[in-house]
């Protein structure tokens, strides 16, 4: 089940609920307005479902129209405030466009994750319900795991909506007080395995022959891209691809040889400019238009 302030404490709604083996738990709403909204019930939820030993996710409702690393910030804050365990999750509840366009809501989304993701250290669920994405508010996210909201469909059984091929947890039932969910694992513990904190943090070697300091953008999309200079006196870039999930290989991409660590900037959903010191001592500016795929 999920709960917020409308359910009230675990004294409200323990009864209702049941027989449960993990609930989640609404946190924050960093809203439009300035408000920055706590849910007053959500310590004595987090602390009865750790006493009870059942499993914990906790999550926060997001408004596109704020900040995404404000909004991803304040909920890691108040989260850690409370205690959070590496077999707890974490996850978005994505269902309001504030007014804006389904690319910016995507986009925005996409931004809020991977801040999670990194600020926590485990992969954050995506909540929302199936005419959400169906609209394209969720484009890009299918690398992210789906609890989506189907009450028409029989439990464990939901439509997917793209981007998502499969699900993870299915919110079929949404009336009366409790709202009732399934999540896709054989049991609670490997259900925690899968959202929580991994047992060992993975480390990728990007290899390359870089000396000195290294700067890095991210855009919207995911894409991501690592510069430096390489010993043999260029300035060498490596990009993340997130549809293929992979890095491509180094290479140079500076005019002639540089002196000094280059810079990055980026905006948008795929512009940017790389900025270095040529052996000659003039500064020059790179332009790209497809998130680092090219340099002019």
């Amino acid at each position: 089940m999920d709960v917020s302030s409308y359910q009230g404490p675990p004294a409200a709604w323990r009864g209702e609920a049941g027989r449960i083996e993990w609930a989640a738990v609404k946190l924050t709403e960093l809203e439009p307005n300035g408000l920055r909204y706590v849910n007053p019930d959500a310590a004595a939820d987090w602390q009865y479902l750790a006493q009870q030993g059942l499993g914990r996710i906790a999550y926060l409702f997001g408004h596109p129209s704020v900040s995404p690393l404000a909004t991803a910030e304040f909920f890691a804050t108040e989260l850690r405030n409370l205690s959070l365990n590496d077999a707890d999750g974490i996850m978005l509840d994505l269902e309001v466009t504030d007014g804006l366009a389904p690319a910016q809501v995507s986009a925005w989304a996409a931004e809020v994750m991977a801040s999670l993701r990194h600020r926590l250290h485990r992969m954050p669920l995506l909540y929302t319900y199936l005419s959400f994405a169906e609209a394209g508010n969720c484009a890009g996210l299918g690398s992210y795991p789906l609890w989506i909201s189907d009450p028409s469909s029989p439990p464990g059984k939901p439509r997917v909506p793209a981007p998502w091929k499969t699900w993870t947890i299915h919110q079929y039932s949404i009336t009366g007080s409790i709202d009732r969910d399934v999540a896709k694992f054989p049991s609670a513990a490997a259900m925690a395995e899968a959202l929580g904190k991994p047992k060992e943090d993975v480390v990728e070697d990007l290899g390359g022959t870089i000396t000195g300091s290294l700067t890095a953008v991210r855009w919207p999309n995911g894409v991501t891209v690592v510069a430096g200079l390489g010993t043999n006196g260029y300035v060498q870039t490596r990009r993340y691809r997130p549809e293929s999930k992979d890095w491509g290989v180094w290479r140079d991409v500076s005019l002639g040889k540089a002196l000094g660590a280059p810079a990055l900037v980026a905006w948008g959903q795929a512009d940017g400019k790389l900025y270095y010191t040529s052996d000659t001592g003039a500064v020059i500016e790179l332009t790209t238009g497809d998130a680092a795929a090219t340099w002019t």
